[in-house]
């Protein structure tokens, strides 16, 4: 029995990895052209491939670190995007029609990562709105590892004493507090992975 659910769950992750791979060729080709509407759609339902509940923490980490590959390139097109003059703004307002909310908030938090960098808008604002929103998914293995990126592609741009985003508005609270509420978030749904698991 337990050799059946191992068998399926490497099926589902296979089958996942291949949907994965087939959109993020897709988005490679839009990338490629500078076909920003069709690099989102292919990037959202690439991302939908996480939305799974069918693989444990450890098939899904897999499948998250294939993405986060991925995501790290789409990050690199948006950095792009932006120094050839398209508005962050636009980006940020832009992802936020994707489909479903988990990939939404994937590509909420890339985007979010190149709207800090370009000091468009304070960084504490950008980060209570990214950690806020990640509130949306309250399915514990995808919120872990949904909370898991928005700090990793954050990390490096936290109001902090001497950091290029320290400003008027931002200070080392801001980052603190940050990192608190994001960490009291994970902290909730791993209690919750724990009872379900149980």
């Amino acid at each position: 029995m337990i050799a059946d659910g191992a068998e399926d769950e490497e099926k589902w992750l296979a089958a996942g990895i291949a949907g994965l791979q087939q959109n993020a060729f897709y988005m490679h080709r839009a990338l490629d052209s500078n076909n920003l509407r069709d690099a989102l759609k292919y990037s959202a339902q690439m991302l939908s491939e996480l939305r799974t509940s069918k693989l444990s923490p450890h098939k899904y980490y897999e499948l998250y670190m294939r993405a986060f590959d991925e995501l790290r390139k789409l990050e690199m097109f948006f950095k792009e995007e932006a120094r050839r003059g398209c508005s962050v703004i636009d980006l940020y307002e832009l992802v936020q029609h994707a489909g479903n909310i988990l990939p939404r908030l994937y590509l909420l938090c890339t985007v979010g990562s190149v709207y800090i960098k370009s000091k468009e808008a304070p960084a504490k604002d950008v980060l209570k709105d990214l950690v806020e929103m990640c509130r949306g998914i309250q399915h514990p293995v995808r919120g872990l590892f949904l909370r898991s990126y928005l700090s990793q592609v954050s990390r490096d741009k936290l109001p902090d004493i001497g950091s290029e985003y320290e400003g008027d508005a931002d200070t080392v609270v801001d980052a603190v507090e940050f990192v608190i509420q994001n960490f009291t978030e994970m902290n909730k749904l791993w209690v919750r992975m724990q009872h379900q698991v149980l």
